[in-house]
């Protein structure tokens, strides 16, 4: 779409000849922008350093020995998780773009996905209930939780949050809210294309619903337990960004879509919310950052190093690892009397082990999964 808002609805056909759009880099054709996956590698990490930092008793062990600065930076770490949701947005519209025409499609796609998330998904659930069980044999006075038969349908279908049942693993929550972007998003953009409005209508009718979701992130307005919608604008951040760089929208849509974020926090003191005036400012910067590299050229060439690359190609396997291995190792083996040395150490150790885990789903599960995912060809084309 371009900004002359005379090109088709966002992801939707392809282009009509005096509108089409400007190739996608090179690194898009070839399927990865390096810059985004390495975006992605970096917010695993920073959720599994936070996680398994704040979530055991490694903080408590060394919290006296470090600087308040080094414990803030490892507190931000839960910043990840916003940044994950960003990345979710840009790269499923890059994968919706030209492509959803028919609701057919649009099963296809949801299908795609589940094939690509599900199995690791699945098999952290598995690894968590046989862990527990081990725990409570070999340390009966542990008492882990192990998940009733229905308590693990549920988590299945990502239905657990709507019936108040606690996450198996604590990060399961967010695989909930992924899902009904997932749902909700390909409906949008199905919508959009059948009505055959602008990339630029889109950006305007969509925004009222990118400022009532900001509300229920600042709990100004209510939102229903379990319903995606108080982070829908981190998804739709996203979504606008490529949108952005695509030339759908120009820069002073995009800039609506910062300055709401932005206001909010002026209006709302950091006392009343300070985690979500975090998020709203990072949200933005993120925001920035990206603009920069598209305009520079960056998108194909910032973040493109080797471990970087790596950490993002493991990167869902981590998220998944780091809570099943790593919190759950460093809740056992972390001592009340244990000194700080010892608890880096085991800290340091619980990551490794982390990182090795997610290598071994990565390469037994997930890849096999995504290549399974790929098979299911689309039938539409740009």
């Amino acid at each position: 779409m371009s900004d002359s808002g005379r090109s088709p609805a966002v992801a939707g056909a392809p282009s009509p000849p005096q509108s089409t759009p400007a190739p996608a880099p090179a690194a898009a054709r070839e399927g990865r922008l390096a810059f985004v996956h390495g975006l992605r590698g970096i917010a695993a990490m920073a959720v599994a350093l936070f996680h398994c930092y704040d979530s055991t008793p490694v903080s408590q062990r060394v919290v006296s020995t470090v600087s308040s600065t080094v414990d803030g930076a490892m507190q931000l770490g839960f910043l990840g998780v916003d940044l994950f949701f960003v990345i979710s947005g840009f790269v499923i519209s890059l994968t919706l773009y030209g492509r959803l025409s028919t609701a057919g499609e649009w099963g296809r796609f949801f299908v795609r996905r589940q094939l690509r998330l599900d199995p690791p998904y699945w098999t952290a659930i598995a690894m968590s209930i046989v862990s527990a069980l081990m725990v409570n044999h070999l340390r009966p006075g542990t008492g882990a939780p192990v998940p009733s038969v229905g308590d693990v349908v549920a988590h299945v279908f990502y239905l657990q949050d709507f019936l108040g049942i606690k996450d198996i693993v604590g990060v399961f929550w967010t695989l909930c809210l992924e899902i009904q972007f997932y749902l909700f998003f390909g409906a949008v953009v199905l919508l959009f294309d059948r009505s055959a409005l602008s990339g630029r209508a889109f950006g305007w009718i969509m925004l009222p619903l990118y400022l009532i979701s900001i509300a229920c992130f600042w709990d100004l307005l209510p939102n229903v337990p379990g319903l995606f919608l108080w982070r829908w604008f981190e998804f739709f951040t996203g979504v606008v960004l490529f949108l952005f760089w695509r030339r759908q929208i120009g820069g002073a849509q995009l800039a609506a879509y910062l300055v709401a974020p932005l206001a909010i926090t002026l209006v709302n003191p950091a006392s009343d919310n300070g985690i979500a005036q975090v998020t709203s400012i990072t949200l933005v910067l993120i925001a920035l950052l990206f603009v920069l590299a598209v305009r520079t050229g960056g998108l194909r060439s910032w973040l493109d190093r080797p471990l970087l690359i790596y950490l993002g190609n493991i990167s869902y396997s981590l998220y998944l690892m780091h809570a099943v291995v790593g919190i759950r190792l460093l809740k056992l083996v972390v001592r009340p009397d244990a000194s700080a040395a010892e608890a880096w150490a085991l800290y340091v150790m619980a990551l490794l082990l982390s990182i090795g885990a997610s290598d071994v789903i990565f390469r037994l599960i997930e890849r096999p999964s995504m290549k399974l995912s790929h098979h299911m060809r689309w039938r539409s084309a740009t």
